[in-house]
């Protein structure tokens, strides 16, 4: 079944309530303009975005890092050095430096529409990537924290 984007993103929140670990059911979501979401614990600069690329069909699903140039310096640096760790359970992940001095560790599926298929390999590849990466980023935000 075709979907707006609004239904779209409205099933994936509620999707990855009842997919994500117990523990993890406390994530916050950001509705950003058009065609995107964005997930996070507390700290939205750091968050998960479900993205979806109309003109090129494609849904990109990732970690962002969109703080200060400092502080994305320092999380690129720290996942870049555990990448074989990262690939190891997602293997299609891809770090990069991106637009505004932003990082962001993702990756892209196809969607040339929002429907019932993309919603549920939307679904399952956001959860991978939180339960992978948020432990991390757990581990990223306690060692800044502690060296400020």
């Amino acid at each position: 079944m075709l979907l707006s984007p609004s239904d779209f993103f409205v099933r994936l929140r509620k999707a990855l309530k009842h997919s994500l670990p117990a523990a993890m059911h406390d994530f916050r979501t950001i509705r950003g303009r058009g065609r995107l979401m964005k997930v996070h614990f507390g700290e939205p600069a750091f968050h998960y975005e479900a993205w979806h690329h109309a003109g090129v069909g494609r849904l990109e699903v990732g970690l962002h890092f969109e703080a200060s140039a400092g502080e994305n310096q320092a999380a690129f640096d720290f996942f870049r050095s555990r990448m074989v760790e990262v690939k190891a359970s997602l293997p299609r992940a891809e770090l990069e430096p991106w637009d505004r001095g932003w990082s962001r560790l993702y990756e892209t599926v196809p969607a040339g529409r929002l429907d019932d298929v993309v919603l549920d390999h939307t679904v399952a590849c956001m959860t991978e990537y939180v339960v992978t990466l948020q432990p991390l980023l757990d581990q990223f935000l306690r060692s800044r924290d502690e060296n400020s």
